[in-house]
């Protein structure tokens, strides 16, 4: 470190002797570690159900339930060095459940949901020895610890996006994981209508009706999730803020203008990350379009962020 970063002359080999024993000199820094608002790391990205999709169907003639854990595709953040999340806190990911698979039951400590995107009426998820039926449209919860696992006993290919915070979890270095010792999780009970379960037909009336439904508020402690409904050219900008969201469409078609990213249009089973501080709008460009919006709200809320961020 040089010896002009600091008023007087400096003693030969400080800097050395200070980093020797895992000191750095507050008044040196190499690189400032606090500024006037945020600068996100992670970047506004786009990915489509259809190239998920046809990944997917190639790989599941290689990749079997008893080979991987979940067979699925990880959407990461296009930045340098990054192998796994979305965004700062959230990972997303498309996974596939062929006819007569069985994705074994295992439970940790980040907490996920599911969005149904394509599946036949046999496909269920089994949590806390809970059957839960799923179809297109449903979003499934499975809080932090809760055993789950997901079963296609029907004859089409099941197709999903997972959603995690896995990358929070990582970064508190409070990961624990463990598979189930039965590796697939018995049903004690069936409860289609499980408060885990929020279906896509209800979700549906609730967006024609109210524009934008607020689903299973504190149902994940880390995650929110905003069903919206957008009728063609109603449009809605905004400003810089300080959560990560990642957007799924479940119906029609919906254009996202995004710094940094431009004009982009989404149809069913696309997803968009806009990461914290980057301003962004909405139009819908179907007579009727749908999404869902999953965000870390509740952890910078939590924390107070989100009050300071008004501010700026």
């Amino acid at each position: 470190m040089s010896q002009t970063m600091v008023g007087q002359p400096v003693p030969d080999g400080f800097f050395q002797g200070l980093e020797q024993r895992a000191f750095s000199p507050g008044w040196a820094k190499k690189r400032p570690q606090m500024w006037p608002r945020p600068q996100p790391k992670y970047v506004p990205a786009l990915w489509r159900y259809s190239d998920a999709r046809a990944a997917l169907d190639q790989a599941s003639a290689f990749v079997s339930p008893e080979f991987a854990e979940r067979r699925n595709l990880i959407m990461v953040n296009p930045i340098a060095d990054n192998i796994y999340p979305t965004s700062r806190n959230l990972v997303a990911a498309y996974q596939l459940v062929l006819p007569g698979e069985t994705a074994r039951s295992h439970r940790h400590t980040p907490n996920a949901l599911r969005l149904i995107l394509d599946a036949g009426a046999s496909t269920y998820t089994i949590v806390n020895g809970v059957k839960v039926d799923v179809l297109p449209g449903d979003i499934v919860l499975t809080p932090s610890w809760h055993w789950h696992g997901h079963s296609n006993v029907g004859d089409e290919p099941a197709f999903w996006i997972d959603f995690l915070d896995v990358p929070l979890v990582q970064s508190l270095e409070n990961m624990f994981f463990e598979d189930h010792p039965e590796r697939n999780e018995r049903a004690i009970s069936h409860e289609p209508d499980s408060e885990l379960r929020h279906k896509g037909t209800v979700l549906e009336q609730q967006m024609r009706e109210s524009g934008t439904v607020d689903v299973a508020r504190g149902g994940l402690g880390t995650i929110a999730l905003h069903a919206s409904g957008w009728r063609r050219g109603q449009e809605q900008a905004y400003g810089p803020e300080i959560q990560s969201s990642i957007f799924a469409v479940t119906g029609g078609e919906i254009a996202f203008e995004v710094e940094a990213l431009g004009t982009v249009e989404l149809t069913r089973g696309d997803v968009i990350v806009i990461p914290c501080w980057h301003s962004y709008s909405i139009r819908g460009q179907a007579a009727w379009s749908q999404m869902l919006r999953v965000s870390d709200a509740p952890v910078t809320a939590a924390l107070g962020f989100t009050d300071v961020s008004k501010q700026r």
